[in-house]
């Protein structure tokens, strides 16, 4: 059968379906709110402090007793959780985080813009994420945080990671941006660490529409700091009359706030179709000769945010960008790569913050790291890894097309 890239039939000729994430509950729940706003009475009292609970006041208490922790924070986006959760911690500058260098800039810009030196610890090459050997690796004395980063969806392996951290005395930030409802030996991703983030931008599990993040954690101090750091520093269960400490403003809107409390019902059934969907990939990718789903650690519930398919070159013909690209022709929707380690973009190459300081790597207290080459693990594990970009909204025939492609391609281009 000749493939679709040499001009033959593909295997869908039919765009996959779209992913729809809102319906008449989250469009009467903002007209609500709309019309609320639009009476005189209450249109001043809409966002003011001292009133009846908010909208946001009472996605806080939602997601909190979803998840299960005693506190959480809504904050306008991830990156704003994360800084909010660094800034929680009142960390000196000069201080070091160790995270994932497979990851967003928005959990390494809140790092630096704590003045705080991000340090990259490897990954496994299976899983992509963070490699607890590697985290024990770079540790200093300046080492304070550590941030693991529940990768597309599968947690990372928590359990010698809070050992590593307890042994060393370090706080354990989650980032759990790519991972809403994931669980690692039956917790919650969110609940395992010290303090925890999540992004709530459109495209991810949920959303509050557009842009959003919340901070949860059961550490009263820390939950009291994020809350202040993400409105200014305002002295929040406090008997000082002005702002305690330097922060930003990454409040919530209400708007925002109605639109995540319907998307966060919907989440239960949004993992369980997408494990679902993974599943029948898994089982059916079983005896393909060189494309396979990425693994997943034991005792984890995974909640595919995508799904990466590892691919054996030394089976093919051709690289992955070829077989990739011949997949893409088939009409499945597949990418060739992820991203690049953060330390190989240009701003973090070429230590780019503040002017032309290279601060905080440069500053008091600070050091300056040699990124290039520090993680071989994650670059070859990025080499070797496409994106399969699935949704809830896919049914069986999404799953069988996509499987049937990837055996047509392998069968054309095996050795």
């Amino acid at each position: 059968m000749d493939l679709a890239i040499n001009g033959g039939k593909p295997v869908r000729e039919k765009p996959f379906p779209a992913r729809i994430m809102f319906d008449k509950e989250e469009k009467e729940a903002v007209m609500k709110l709309i019309d609320k706003g639009s009476q005189e009475a209450t249109a001043s009292a809409l966002d003011r402090y001292g009133e009846a609970p908010t909208e946001v006041d009472l996605y806080e208490k939602d997601f909190a007793a979803y998840f299960g922790v005693k506190f959480a924070t809504a904050v306008s986006s991830g990156t704003a959780a994360i800084h909010s959760a660094l800034g929680a911690l009142m960390l000196e500058p000069g201080d070091e985080v160790i995270t994932s260098p497979i990851t967003d800039p928005g959990t390494i810009a809140p790092i630096l813009f704590q003045n705080c030196i991000p340090v990259f610890a490897d990954v496994n090459y299976e899983t992509l994420n963070i490699d607890p050997r590697s985290i024990e690796e770079r540790i200093t004395e300046r080492t304070k945080v550590v941030i693991p980063v529940h990768l597309a969806g599968q947690p990372a392996n928590m359990g010698p990671i809070m050992d590593i951290a307890k042994k060393h005395n370090l706080i354990v930030i989650e980032d759990c941006a790519q991972a809403h409802g994931a669980k690692s030996k039956g917790k919650y991703v969110g609940t395992i660490g010290d303090i925890s983030c999540f992004s709530l931008m459109s495209g991810k599990h949920m959303t509050s529409g557009g842009q959003g993040g919340m901070v949860i954690t059961n550490n009263e101090k820390f939950y009291w700091n994020a809350k202040r750091f993400a409105d200014r520093g305002k002295p929040f269960n406090s008997t000082e009359e002005g702002n305690l400490f330097l922060g930003l403003n990454y409040r919530m809107t209400q708007l925002e706030a109605v639109i995540g409390r319907i998307q966060l019902k919907k989440l239960s059934v949004v993992k369980e179709r997408r494990q679902r969907i993974a599943d029948k990939l898994r089982e059916g990718m079983k005896e393909f000769l060189a494309v396979k789903m990425w693994r997943f650690i034991e005792n984890a519930e995974v909640n595919p945010w995508f799904c990466f398919l590892h691919y054996d070159e030394e089976r093919m013909k051709v690289d992955k960008e070829t077989f990739a690209k011949a997949l893409q022709a088939e009409g499945i929707p597949v990418g060739a790569h992820y991203i690049k380690p953060m330390y190989q973009y240009p701003w973090l190459r070429g230590k780019n913050s503040y002017g032309k300081s290279r601060c905080p790597w440069k500053c008091p207290r600070g050091r300056d790291i040699d990124y290039k080459n520090s993680c071989p693990s994650a670059e070859k594990s990025l080499d070797d890894h496409m994106t399969l970009h699935i949704h809830e909204c896919w049914t069986e025939e999404e799953v069988d097309d996509t499987l049937r492609a990837i055996k047509k391609v392998e069968e054309a281009y095996k050795k």
